[in-house]
């Protein structure tokens, strides 16, 4: 029997999965159904890479939901705590999806076309069939739908300089605010042109709308790109980690909460308008947190990126937390985590101890962001 991953209609290949291959991915997951790569060298070279050049990723396997119809509008907020009421068509906005017990069923990137028709750019998970049940339970006058839409990402400093040459410093692009998107053409190709990007490097995301469009759109970006030495890559855990940024299903599950999380930006208890678990949440902010969403700084010799959560003790064997996310940061130049500590220790010195590689070793409650406390321990 053949060993690899067998391709059926319940693992797509992405649109760009051909490009990829030739351009030497490694290493892939399934993600949303679809493949995603994952690897083509190092985290350590991709990191480079995109701190200090431009980096391409597939990105195919963030799937986009389409919502369209006269309720469109009341029908994503009724999704998520965020307060959606200033929300500008040729946006996005970043917002957690809760369920009626207020847990964490996704974090996507909201795109308003304008008030009849929004993509929810998702993370891992089946939110089309949570859209399609809360859309026929509420009785909203909506359609879901998932569209042809699958993006590239394009990361790192040189990615504003690579984007001026293909648009030709077209300035309907090249003037994008963060979070801001434009429907537009690149190498004649029908896309949007969003500056987002799971990166905490300057970037955009380029959605082509036919998925056939896949490989010229690739082609066309790896080639235009060679005088600013883009590299094939994908999201790279070292820069996510020394951001904090959060990943979905590693650092959130169901069994978190945004409140948990300590990012009062992407909730609004109080907004006039009704949403998915907010009873429940105001139950939750009433009694208290129990746990809260930090950083870790981690002694001893490097670590990997690691596979499960890893459970954070005192030196009685008492969990107080755990490790959601780790790596060895080269800013930093030390092992970072991301993760939950007991409320109670959130601002506390007590050193706890968690165990990597069969090694025990001291853990530090670092608030985040890292670079306010981290950069000091160089």
């Amino acid at each position: 029997m053949s060993k690899g991953i067998i391709y059926t209609p319940r693992i797509r290949k992405s649109p760009f999965f051909e490009e990829t291959i030739k351009a030497g991915a490694t290493n892939f997951t399934t993600y949303n159904h679809m493949t995603m790569p994952v690897g083509y060298t190092s985290l350590e070279e991709e990191y480079k890479s995109l701190i200090e050049d431009v980096t391409l990723w597939d990105v195919a396997a963030e799937r986009q939901v389409e919502v369209i119809g006269e309720d469109a509008a009341k029908f994503v907020q009724y999704l998520t705590p965020r307060n959606l009421s200033t929300f500008k068509d040729g946006f996005c906005r970043y917002a957690f999806l809760t369920d009626e017990n207020g847990g964490i069923i996704n974090d996507p990137l909201i795109l308003k076309f304008n008030d009849q028709k929004f993509w929810i750019s998702i993370a891992d998970s089946d939110v089309l069939l949570w859209c399609k049940g809360v859309a026929l339970s509420g009785k909203f006058k909506v359609e879901i739908s998932e569209p042809e839409a699958c993006p590239l990402s394009l990361q790192g400093p040189k990615s504003k300089d690579l984007m001026q040459k293909i648009t030709n410093n077209d300035e309907t692009v090249m003037g994008l605010k963060y979070y801001q998107f434009i429907e537009t053409k690149l190498f004649d190709l029908d896309v949007v042109v969003a500056r987002s990007g799971w990166s905490n490097q300057f970037g955009y995301e380029i959605y082509i709308t036919r998925e056939e469009d896949g490989g010229a759109l690739w082609r066309g970006l790896m080639d235009a790109g060679k005088e600013f030495k883009i590299a094939p890559s994908c999201p790279n855990q070292i820069d996510r980690i020394e951001a904090g940024m959060i990943s979905h299903l590693g650092d959130t599950t169901l069994d978190e909460n945004p409140l948990e999380l300590n990012l009062p930006k992407f909730y609004d208890l109080d907004q006039e308008a009704d949403f998915i678990g907010k009873k429940a949440l105001q139950e939750i902010r009433d009694r208290g947190i129990k746990k809260q969403f930090t950083g870790f700084r981690i002694s001893g010799k490097k670590i990997g990126y690691n596979k499960a959560r890893i459970s954070v003790k005192d030196e009685n064997d008492k969990q107080f937390g755990f490790i959601s996310s780790c790596i060895f940061s080269p800013n930093f130049g030390c092992n970072i985590g991301l993760g939950y500590i007991d409320i109670g220790l959130i601002n506390s010195d007590k050193i706890l101890f968690s165990f990597h590689d069969d090694e025990k070793r001291d853990i530090e409650v670092v608030p985040l962001p890292f670079s306010s406390r981290l950069e000091k321990m160089k």
